[in-house]
């Protein structure tokens, strides 16, 4: 059986501030400081060139993962793929009758804390975190205000984000059933 990707919430406006900012002003910044040294010193304008690339390729290897989202469904197994951390579970392995569709903003008992090992920005949570009730969770999170909580047996709650994160969720009760 194939999977079927889910519709994932866009990424939220602050995140993607933060990746244009960063994106933007941390080279620039590189760039003048180096412009300003090289003026002093009369260093090699090719060592500004090599610089300003490691300098991009770094940013970009921070922010391009953000766009490597992906929650797929095959009837019996869930895939998520957050920037670099990835997951797998078969269904059965879900507490449904649990799961519950909440606004973190809201209940904050499911906003992550701590980060264990993952990708945050403004709004943005991929990978392992610690909720505010201590619980430990594995996020895909790009709307604060669309995520489905799926408690796991493992003790973990999966936390993705979804377009229509109710419609997600009865899709997995019906394949439960």
């Amino acid at each position: 059986m194939s999977f079927r990707n889910f519709a994932i919430g866009p990424v939220g406006k602050g995140a993607l501030w933060f990746a244009i900012g960063f994106g933007t002003l941390v080279p620039l910044g590189v760039a003048g400081i180096a412009i300003a040294a090289a003026r002093k010193s009369g260093a090699d304008p090719l060592g500004l060139l090599a610089m300003q690339a490691l300098v991009a390729v770094a940013i970009l290897a921070v922010l391009l993962p953000m766009w490597r989202r992906q929650v797929a469904f095959d009837g019996r197994q869930l895939r998520v793929k957050a920037t670099y951390y990835s997951r797998q579970a078969p269904l059965s392995d879900f507490r449904l009758d649990q799961a519950r569709v909440v606004d973190t903003r809201e209940h904050t008992e499911f906003k992550p804390l701590l980060k264990t090992n993952g990708f945050a920005l403004p709004g943005y949570w991929a990978g392992h975190f610690r909720l505010r009730d201590r619980r430990k969770a594995f996020c895909l999170v790009t709307d604060p205000s669309k995520v489905l909580a799926l408690p796991h047996a493992d003790g973990r709650v999966w936390l993705l984000s979804f377009e229509h994160p109710q419609a997600v969720l009865d899709i997995l009760r019906r394949a439960a059933a």
